[in-house]
């Protein structure tokens, strides 16, 4: 091991002299690179190498180069190219490529090395490593995509990105991504092409082309280019060896060439109408969009029930504004397969009515014309539709009444939007979201005094909350809604309501912080009682510390409400008896339960701000510090916190003790030595521990009642 890194150091010699030659950096400086880079150099010969000890050499190799080139940009005098001005990208490149060896199978060191090279513009280097990274890793689309974006944007080599994205599509034919890049691709690719013919001025008619080739002045239009006489032999190459073609050519080399008073004058031959034809966009495959039409199709075949997949082209195809890379019959084939096949999705039934409006961006001329095609579509769609149509019919036209800014156009969304919510209640078409759009929209529309849109809102609120019990989000709007009311209204009916809510949706972090904060606001407005406040947060504690942990997704709610209710009880005790009722919660809590870990440190917070005894703070300090880390032992945060506080206290024996302790628990004692050492040297970050801020906004209006926010609690 030493040999190799002995090694490695002499072969850094030609490189340091150059840099002290050129007085870029110093002999001091220079000893103290060689002394950094021979202890990176052992780390990396380990049994066991680490990941983290080849980026750290990688980053700090990088800032050096970085400095490096800003000191010789400094220099006046300038020097030429010598060994130091490419041995530190060439080190880069070795230490990544010495990383890859022993970890080939992470994908992010590879993306890593791949932005580095086209950083560095090593296009050579590059395509090695695309096909290096390929072949170890071919099911990773993202690699494909890299690769072939890589030779169509930066090589503008067509061919070669589409061999990628065949051979990707070959291995990986139920990639959705590589199918939509694929398509992506060759429309960027025909974009590209019809906006350079647009800025020649060859898609233009037989006649206009052949009399722009033939005359010699500069047409007058912002989007030509004036461009040297070109004959159509020069335009299509040579022709083909049969006699009339012969004699066309012989005849045309004649008279390319004419003397008039002693100079060479260039004449044009005339463009045939087949060859002008042959230019334009309609009568080339690759231009008519075809080939993004096969990828479509062979895609569709692949995967063929996936309605995501299917809208995923449609969105690529019209995000394109200008000019149109697929010509309208192949975004209607698009349009019509979709319906065909995804007849009874609701979602594809929308798609297919949008088709008139998404024809046109909302300034154009005919986009009020495809409004009205578009809701005559979603009409006939709701007659025999269930409610879920009708949802996405209110979210279209809502969308469209955001986007346009014409009065009369948000006129008639408005007026369309009302007549849906007013003819589903005729009908009795009733669901969970429906009567949300409904609300929201009423929310976010109305020109009423805050009051009279609550008591407007509230009956549907009402009314929907006894045919969908279980809807977490119509409880949250209700008690939002009730929270714009007067101080006596909201008394009288929220503490009924909360216990309803919490006791049907124990689990629903929203609803545990609006308690919270009608609680907190009830204190400080004198509608309850210290006793009853506190009485009422005990009750709490107790009920969120029965519950479960939220090992699952559709549980993860659960850590998060039992980290934060005791946090919230703390910072209010806090507020009104100041570090004596703190202490009186944690130590009574502590007595009759183990508390979560953000209780310990919520409490640990409170104690290192507010204690005016520093003996009997270091004390309470060091006891909470205990217990939170036997709630999580394996927690590597909570030793760096107590060992950060240990440090700034100089209580370094305790420290010592931390940090051993620490060594047998944490999983990996490496990484933890390098966050340590983070730490003390002030790079780490404490984190929040789970602990979520309180808004104790006072006054609840429309502005602050976010009718967005329950699609969290759905």
């Amino acid at each position: 091991m030493a040999d190799t890194v002995q090694f490695y150091m002499e072969e850094m010699v030609p490189e340091m002299r150059d840099l002290e030659q050129k007085g870029i950096f110093s002999k001091k400086e220079i000893a103290s690179i060689l002394k950094k880079r021979e202890k990176f150099e052992y780390a990396l010969k380990r049994r066991i190498s680490k990941k983290a000890d080849f980026l750290r050499y990688i980053e700090y190799e990088m800032n050096l180069e970085e400095l490096r080139k800003k000191r010789r940009a400094r220099m006046v005098t300038k020097t030429k190219m010598s060994i130091s001005d490419y041995a530190g990208p060439r080190r880069i490149y070795f230490i990544y490529k010495r990383c890859l060896n022993k970890f080939k199978g992470d994908i992010s060191i590879w993306l890593q090395y791949i932005n580095y090279a086209k950083k560095t513009g090593a296009s050579r280097t590059l395509g090695k490593i695309f096909a290096q990274a390929i072949q170890l890793h071919p099911m990773n689309e993202k690699m494909w995509i890299l690769a072939a974006a890589w030779e169509w944007e930066e090589n503008a080599n067509i061919v070669a990105a589409r061999v990628l994205m065949q051979r990707s599509l070959r291995l990986n034919t139920t990639t959705e991504s590589l199918w939509h890049e694929y398509f992506r691709l060759e429309l960027v690719y025909i974009a590209k092409i019809l906006a350079r013919r647009e800025v020649l001025g060859i898609e233009v008619s037989t006649e206009e082309f052949e009399k722009n080739l033939l005359e010699d002045k500069e047409a007058d239009t912002d989007n030509m280019i004036r461009l040297p006489g070109v004959t159509g032999e020069e335009l299509f190459g040579k022709e083909s060896d049969n006699k009339e073609e012969g004699e066309d050519k012989k005849s045309a080399t004649d008279k390319k060439l004419k003397s008039k008073n002693g100079k060479r004058v260039k004449t044009h031959t005339p463009l045939s109408e087949e060859k002008a034809e042959g230019l334009k966009s309609e009568a080339n495959p690759v231009l008519r969009g075809e080939i993004a039409m096969v990828i479509y199709r062979n895609g569709i075949r692949e995967i063929p029930r996936s309605f995501t997949f299917r809208k995923g082209f449609l969105d690529i195809a019209n995000s394109f504004i200008k000019p149109k890379p697929l010509k309208d019959d192949s975004i209607q084939y698009i349009y019509d397969s979709i319906e065909q096949d995804f007849k009874d999705m609701p979602e594809a039934c929308a798609l297919v009515a949008r088709r008139a409006i998404d024809t046109y961006k909302v300034d154009e001329e005919g986009y009020a014309k495809g409004v009205g095609e578009t809701v005559k579509v979603f009409w006939q769609n709701c007659e025999d539709g269930d409610a879920k149509i009708w949802e996405l019919f209110v979210e279209n036209m809502e969308a469209e009444y955001q986007k346009t800014q014409e009065e009369n156009l948000k006129l008639y969304f408005s007026k369309t939007i009302d007549r849906i919510f007013s003819s589903a209640t005729k009908k009795k078409i009733r669901s969970e979201g429906l009567y949300l759009l409904h609300i929201n929209w009423i929310l976010n529309t109305s020109s009423l005094p805050v009051e009279n849109i609550t008591k407007k809102a509230l009956p549907i609120i009402n009314k929907a909350i006894i045919e969908y019990p279980q809807s977490r989000a119509l409880v949250l709007q209700q008690i939002r809604l009730l929270r714009t009311l007067s101080r006596a209204e909201q008394i009288t009916r929220l503490p009924e309501i909360f216990v309803g809510a919490l006791k049907t949706h124990p689990e629903s972090f929203a609803i545990w912080r609006e308690y919270i904060i009608f609680l907190r606001i009830a204190y400080r407005e004198e509608d309850m009682s210290n006793e009853q406040v506190e009485e009422a947060f005990f009750d709490a504690i107790r009920i969120t510390t029965s519950l479960l942990p939220g090992v699952t997704e559709e549980r993860a709610e659960v850590g998060q409400i039992k980290q934060s209710v005791g946090a919230w009880f703390l910072d209010w005790m806090n507020e009104i008896e100041g570090i004596t009722g703190v202490r009186r919660v944690y130590q009574s809590l502590m007595k009759k339960s183990l508390p979560e870990l953000a209780f310990f440190m919520a409490s640990i917070n409170l104690e290192k701000k507010n204690s005016t005894d520093e003996a009997e703070s270091r004390k309470a300090i060091a006891i909470l510090y205990d217990k939170a880390i036997h709630a999580d032992e394996k927690n590597e945060d909570t030793y760096l916190s107590f060992l950060k506080y240990l440090n700034e206290t100089s209580q370094i024996e305790a420290a010592n003790k931390v940090l051993w302790r620490a060594s047998k628990a944490v999983a990996d004692n490496d990484a933890f030595s390098q966050r340590y050492s983070d730490m003390l040297e002030g790079r780490w970050t404490e984190p929040s521990f789970g602990i979520t801020e309180l808004d104790l906004d006072l006054d609840m209006s429309m502005e602050t009642l976010d009718p967005t926010d329950h699609e969290s609690d759905t």
